[in-house]
C-alpha cells in the first residue's frame, strides 16, 4: 500500500519473493506435463534465487539477475500460469472469492431477501407506487436514485391498438357470474434481465388484441394486501378505479351489471384454460399510450445470523428463517427459505382467542409484534384463526376453539401480518433441523428499516 516509500533494495527483495511464489505456482501445477531438465533448471534457477535473497545486504545486481533468470525460464515453462492472462487472473480471483462467500454464508451470515408481506409492517416484501395522472411518475434522475436507494423498478403496460381495455376474470356460472380471480398463469421470466425463471403473466386485451404482462412470481396486481406502508387498495384498483372501495368491488359491480363484452371458455399462457368473462372498463387508449404504470420496491434484504442457534436455543418472539423442504405440507413446492415470528416452541400449549394469541393461557410475549397485534394497535390487525389457505390434505391448527400443544424438536411460525400470511397455520410445524437462523438486520433498502432487526 505505501511503497512509493520503500526503498529500492525493499521493492527488489520483494519481488524476488513474488518470483519464488510464482516459481512455486508453476512446479506445483504443471509438474506432471514438465520433463525432468525443465524441472531440474526450475529448482536451480529458484535455489540461486533463494540464496540471494539470503545474503544480507543484497547485492542489488545478482538479486536482478537472478530474477531475470528465473523469468525466462517460467516465461518457456509456466503454460497458462505465467505469463498468466488477465482472464485467467479474473477467474482465478472469482473461484477464490466464490469459495470464501459460499463458506461463510453456509456457517456465518446468509443473505436473505424479504419475498412477501406476510411480516408487514416489520418487514416489507415487495411494494409498490402506482402512477396516474393525478400521481405522474418521476424523471430520469430521480428513477435512477430510487433504483439505488429502494432497489424501485419500473413496470409499464402499453396499449398495442387503439381500443377499450378488457379485464378476463374467471367466473363461476350459477344464478350470477361470481369472480373467481383474474386470469393469470406462470409464465417464463427473467430476473435481473438476464437469470432465466419463472413469474406470473396477467391477460388483458386492449382494441382486441391480447398481452401478457409479467411481474415476479410472489408479486400480484390485485391484491388489497399493505403496499407501500398502508393496507389499501391494489395495484389495479388504484390505476383504474380510484373512485370505487376496491378493485374487487368494481369487478364484481360490473358483473352484476352486465358490463361484459363476451364470455366463455379461454385458452391461457401456461396451456390451460378456464370459463372467461370480459369485464369492460370504460377505459379507452391510442395505440402506444399507457395502460398501467407502477414502481416495484425491492423486498427488506437482510443479514442472518446462521451461528446463535448452534449455541442457544430459539424463543418464543425471535424473528426466524428456516426451509420448507423438511416440512410435509411444504415439501412438494421445493426447498426454499420464509421468515416469520417464532411463535411456539416445545411443549407451549397455543390458541388463537378473539384476535389475541395466547402461548400458556398467557398473551404472547417476547416481542412488540405479539404485544401490537394483542392490542390490535394500528396498523396490526391481531390474529386470525385458521380458516383460509391450508395445505391440500391438512385441517389446519388453531382452529376456532382449538388449543394446540406444540410437539417435541418443533416450533409454530405465524406472520406479524396475521390476516395476509400462509404460515403454520396452514401448514403445520417447523422441524428443528430446519431452522436456519434469526435476522441481525436490514442492509437495503435505505430506508427507515435500515439498522438492526425487530
Amino acid at each position: 500500500m505505501f511503497g512509493f516509500l520503500q526503498s529500492e533494495n525493499s521493492k527488489l527483495r520483494a519481488a524476488a519473493k513474488n518470483w519464488l511464489y510464482l516459481g512455486h505456482k508453476v512446479y506445483n501445477f504443471r509438474k506432471d506435463q514438465l520433463t525432468d531438465s525443465e524441472i531440474s533448471e526450475l529448482s536451480q534457477r529458484m535455489g540461486e534465487l533463494r540464496a540471494e535473497l539470503k545474503v544480507t545486504p543484497a547485492d542489488a545486481g545478482k538479486l536482478k539477475l537472478s530474477i531475470e533468470g528465473v523469468e525466462a525460464h517460467m516465461r518457456k515453462i509456466g503454460g497458462t500460469f505465467y505469463p498468466q492472462s488477465m482472464l485467467s487472473e479474473n477467474v482465478d480471483f472469482a473461484l477464490y472469492f466464490l469459495i470464501i462467500y459460499l463458506g461463510f454464508t453456509a456457517f456465518f451470515i446468509k443473505p436473505f431477501k424479504i419475498p412477501t408481506n406476510s411480516m408487514w409492517p416489520t418487514y416489507n416484501g415487495m411494494t409498490s407506487e402506482v402512477w396516474t395522472d393525478n400521481n405522474p411518475a418521476p424523471g430520469a434522475l430521480s428513477r435512477s436514485v430510487r433504483l439505488l436507494a429502494h432497489g424501485a423498478t419500473r413496470q409499464t403496460l402499453t396499449a398495442p391498438a387503439d381500443g377499450e381495455l378488457l379485464i378476463p376474470v374467471r367466473v363461476f356460472e350459477g344464478r350470477s357470474l361470481t369472480p373467481r380471480g383474474l386470469a393469470v398463469s406462470s409464465v417464463s421470466k427473467r430476473h435481473h434481465l438476464v437469470i432465466p425463471g419463472e413469474g406470473k403473466g396477467y391477460l388483458f386485451e386492449v382494441g382486441g388484441e391480447r398481452l401478457i404482462f409479467k411481474v415476479p412470481l410472489d408479486f400480484d396486481l390485485e391484491s388489497e394486501m399493505p403496499m407501500n406502508g398502508a393496507q389499501g387498495k391494489s395495484i389495479l384498483g388504484k390505476a383504474w378505479f380510484p373512485e370505487e372501495p376496491s378493485f374487487w368491488d368494481a369487478i364484481q359491480k360490473r358483473l352484476a351489471t352486465g358490463q361484459i363484452a363476451r364470455k366463455g371458455r379461454m385458452s391461457l399462457a401456461d396451456g390451460s384454460s378456464a370459463e372467461i368473462a370480459m369485464v369492460r372498463t370504460g377505459l379507452k387508449f391510442k395505440k402506444g399510450e399507457t395502460v398501467l404504470s407502477f414502481d416495484i420496491h425491492t423486498g427488506d434484504q437482510l443479514f442472518v445470523d446462521r451461528m446463535s442457534y448452534h449455541f442457544v436455543e430459539p424463543k418464543g418472539g425471535d424473528g426466524f428463517v428456516f426451509r420448507t423442504g423438511g416440512i410435509r405440507n411444504l415439501a412438494s413446492s421445493g426447498d426454499k427459505y420464509y421468515i416469520k415470528r417464532l411463535a411456539g416452541t416445545p411443549g407451549d400449549r397455543m390458541k388463537i382467542d378473539e384476535g389475541r394469541l395466547l402461548v400458556n393461557s398467557e398473551p404472547a410475549t417476547g416481542s412488540i409484534a405479539f404485544e401490537k397485534n394483542n392490542s390490535k394497535e394500528d396498523p396490526y390487525d391481531g390474529y386470525f384463526n385458521s380458516a383460509g389457505q391450508t395445505a391440500p390434505g391438512f385441517r389446519g391448527l388453531m382452529r376456532v376453539g382449538e388449543e394446540i400443544l406444540v410437539p417435541e424438536d418443533s416450533y409454530v411460525a405465524m406472520g406479524d401480518n396475521s390476516g395476509h400470511s400462509y404460515d403454520s397455520r396452514g401448514w403445520g410445524y417447523v422441524p428443528e433441523p430446519m431452522i436456519v437462523g434469526r435476522p441481525i438486520m436490514i442492509f437495503y433498502p435505505f430506508t427507515k428499516r435500515f439498522g438492526l432487526a425487530k
